[in-house]
């Protein structure tokens, strides 16, 4: 039986929030003087799992939309070349056209760049200062970036983690998905596209959820004490119990909609465009952060398949006239 995103999350949560108050109850029928504090460290505990599991969700869902982004450039990328056979690697660096389809920005503070996939030179790039650089020289400054790159030799898509020196000179981690366009220049130049992101942007959602989560436990804290001085521990547990429940489910359908909401719709217009049906294809996400980010590119790679599509069957339809 298929069960959703939404009733999965659902779930978890109201188990990690049931199951534990369930054990509190019983141990506080030997010692009540305990409840509050145990209730509350729990209570704490439940948040802090929810935390955790809600930035592991976020970062992969970055690290696909890295994914998707690269791919799309990639993909635009052998498309302008292809419609520009008689264009070197030094005319493709001075059209502006062709520099605003390699360097797009991903998010707040990921952004998109083009290096010769032979020689790791870098050849476009968000900070023109930094065209022209060998990457191999961080062969010993940053062995991990290095390494990652190497492991794409041969033209193959790779992707990992990293650490970076942001520009007020902070180390960063940050992460990487990289994909050589498969479309050579006219003097026999291959692209290789990367997208990168600080990976903190990732988690930046689930951050500012936890600040909301303390500072709504700090309150549940002060009132869980407050109430079991002046109730019995039985009715204690079961009111706080009661209302754990309702709280942990309110949030958990909000947070899980959140999410599933624009998924659907994603996979709504996927399966549409799967069928060859472009029509209907407006995706209306208007979320800020990484799901919005994964709409956006969605839909210029949608627009990329509309115009390529034009394109072949206009190419079909001279074929046949010239047939005739």
């Amino acid at each position: 039986m298929r069960i959703s995103i939404k009733y999965k999350l659902l779930a978890v949560m109201l188990l990690l929030s049931v199951v534990p108050l369930g054990v509190l109850g019983m141990i506080s029928l030997q010692d009540s003087n305990n409840l509050s504090n145990e209730i509350a460290g729990e209570a704490r505990s439940i948040g802090e799992i929810s935390i955790e599991e809600s930035t592991d969700a976020l970062t992969a869902l970055g690290a696909e939309l890295m994914k998707v982004k690269a791919e799309d450039v990639a993909k635009q990328v052998e498309i302008y070349i292809k419609e520009h056979p008689d264009m070197t690697i030094a005319d493709l660096r001075n059209d502006t056209e062709f520099r605003s389809i390699v360097v797009q920005d991903v998010g707040e503070t990921g952004f998109t760049t083009g290096m010769d996939a032979d020689t790791l030179v870098i050849l476009f790039h968000r900070n023109t200062a930094d065209e022209g650089i060998d990457l191999h020289d961080k062969k010993d400054t940053n062995p991990e970036y290095y390494k990652l790159l190497q492991s794409g030799w041969g033209y193959i898509d790779t992707s990992g983690y990293y650490t970076w020196t942001d520009e007020n000179g902070d180390v960063r981690d940050k992460y990487g998905y990289f994909v050589v366009a498969q479309a050579p220049t006219a003097d026999n130049v291959f692209l290789r596209i990367g997208a990168t992101v600080y990976t903190d942007e990732f988690s930046g959602p689930s951050k500012q959820t936890e600040e909301k989560i303390q500072e709504k436990l700090d309150e549940a804290e002060g009132k869980i004490s407050m109430k079991t001085s002046e109730m019995s521990t039985q009715n204690t547990v079961l009111i706080i119990t009661i209302l754990t429940i309702l709280i942990v489910t309110a949030i958990s359908f909000v947070f899980a909609a959140s999410i599933t909401k624009p998924l659907h719709r994603l996979r709504d217009v996927a399966d549409r465009v799967s069928m060859g049906d472009m029509e209907d294809t407006e995706i209306e996400i208007t979320n800020e952060d990484e799901i919005g980010d994964l709409a956006e590119s969605f839909q210029r790679m949608i627009v990329s398949m509309k115009y390529y599509m034009s394109k072949a069957n206009r190419d079909s339809d001279r074929d046949e006239e010239s047939g005739e």
